[in-house]
């Protein structure tokens, strides 16, 4: 089953007064697999259409599909719309179960003999070659440019931003290499996500330029980086009898690796980089009451003026009671 440390829900912001002190650099630990696979596109392209049908006659094709194509299309999206839609693409397991299974090289284009749902396999084999002539090298080609920003910006800052968000979190980052995914779009309203491995919507604009370094450390630190954190909040709230199901977690993690790739960006090369939660201001409503937690606790803990554990204990202890 997967855990809150797995996950990839919707971004916060904190005032951009609240910056990082300098870090030192480590070599680079993480290896980052990126990749643009057809078949995982393919499905993620289906299942956004899916949740949006009306997205199928605004779609922006290479190549006009056929009378007969368009309606080989729509039939497809409307038997996702009908099985799939509903089911969330992170916390379902048929889901996960999905992705797992197209997993394989980025140029196969046949889904069948992949552990799918015969269906499954047959509405996307019945899809591929429409999808293949019509739009697929448009979507390739959007995904790799965003791998090439992205191997960029890790192969300048990377190893900064790893040592970083390791230290403050207090947790390294996996040996070992973590596939990420890129597709044009997920059709989650969040955006990226994450189990043991990585998808991200490249073609969003929120996820492009700078913020591409920061959503794929982001997304990774979900993967094992945020487990101390986590555990240690749930031990606090449950000590001092709090709710269970408070985001603190994750308004700690957002603000820590926006504010590590800020403070790298600034460091190496002078860039006034905006943190994509400050960007979307979404640190307001439900979860604006972290925001002088965060500044009067976890900040002085990232500037070293107290411990990880008189943070995480401060922190809780000023939320409210349940």
């Amino acid at each position: 089953m997967v855990t809150r440390r797995a996950l990839m829900r919707c971004a916060v912001a904190l005032p951009a007064s609240l910056l990082l002190p300098g870090a030192g650099a480590s070599p680079a630990g993480v290896q980052l697999d990126f990749h643009s696979a057809f078949l995982m596109n393919m499905h993620h392209f289906l299942y956004n259409l899916g949740v949006h049908p009306e997205l199928l006659e605004k779609t922006g094709w290479t190549a006009t599909p056929t009378a007969d194509e368009m309606a080989t299309l729509r039939g497809a999206v409307a038997w996702y719309h009908d099985n799939y839609a509903k089911l969330d693409l992170l916390f379902d397991e048929q889901m996960t179960a999905i992705k797992t299974a197209l997993s394989v090289a980025d140029t196969r284009r046949d889904a069948s003999g992949l552990a799918l749902p015969p269906q499954l396999a047959s509405t996307l084999n019945s899809v591929a070659p429409i999808y293949a002539r019509c739009l697929w090298a448009q979507h390739d080609a959007s995904n790799r440019q965003w791998i090439a920003e992205a191997k960029r910006l890790d192969e300048r800052y990377g190893a900064e931003v790893q040592e970083g968000i390791a230290r403050f979190l207090q947790t390294p980052f996996p040996s070992t290499p973590i596939r990420i995914d890129i597709v044009v779009e997920t059709g989650k309203r969040q955006g990226g996500y994450t189990d043991t491995q990585t998808v991200i919507p490249g073609g969003r604009p929120s996820y492009q330029g700078l913020a591409a370094l920061e959503m794929t450390y982001h997304e990774i630190s979900h993967i094992a980086s945020m487990a101390k954190l986590e555990d240690m909040i749930d031990a606090r709230l449950k000590a001092t009898h709090r709710s269970p199901d408070s985001d603190l977690w994750h308004a700690v993690q957002f603000y820590t690796v926006g504010a590590v790739v800020k403070a790298a960006l600034k460091r190496h090369d002078n860039i006034d980089y905006e943190p994509y939660a400050d960007k979307g201001a979404l640190f307001k409503g439900y979860w604006s009451p972290f925001v002088p937690i965060i500044a009067s606790e976890w900040q002085p803990y990232m500037n070293g003026k107290q411990t990880f554990e008189q943070a995480v204990v401060r922190m809780v202890d000023r939320l409210p009671a349940a």
